[in-house]
């Protein structure tokens, strides 16, 4: 498949319809849609990849507004991976980040395994151990 004039990088955020499709069709877990929609609501800053009208991929970042950032829902579908639209709104998150974080703000993401590489090239680093501790979260169930 080949990237065209078809793709549209779009700061907004996805409909709920769109941000459950996503990540279906990506084979992440859904939300309860009311949390969902609260949470989308609540970004700082969306950036949605549209390819002929439809979303192909979607990031945001959530936080704080002082001191610290994070990357969320950093998302692609399958067929369009590797094809650049990542990188394309990880661009667009990067120009939030840098003309709305002040100096020495944490900006945090959580990869998905294997996924590390792709982050690194935007400068984060990787913490399994060492020097900053062991990244950590919990999921609720």
């Amino acid at each position: 498949m080949v990237i065209t004039n078809n793709l549209h990088i779009v700061n907004r955020i996805p409909t709920i319809e769109e941000f459950v499709n996503i990540r279906k069709e990506t084979g992440w877990e859904t939300y309860d849609l009311k949390a969902a929609e609260v949470s989308l609501k609540n970004s700082l800053f969306s950036v949605c990849a549209d390819y002929n009208e439809k979303i192909v991929g979607y990031g945001r970042i959530v936080g704080d507004k002082g001191m610290y950032f994070y990357i969320q829902n950093m998302i692609v579908l399958p067929k369009f991976q590797g094809k650049g639209v990542g990188k394309l709104i990880m661009r667009e998150l990067m120009k939030y980040i840098d003309n709305n974080c002040p100096r020495g703000s944490f900006i945090g993401l959580m990869a998905s395994r294997g996924k590390e590489e792709f982050y690194e090239k935007f400068n984060f680093i990787t913490r399994p151990e060492g020097k900053y501790g062991a990244g950590m979260f919990i999921l609720k169930h």
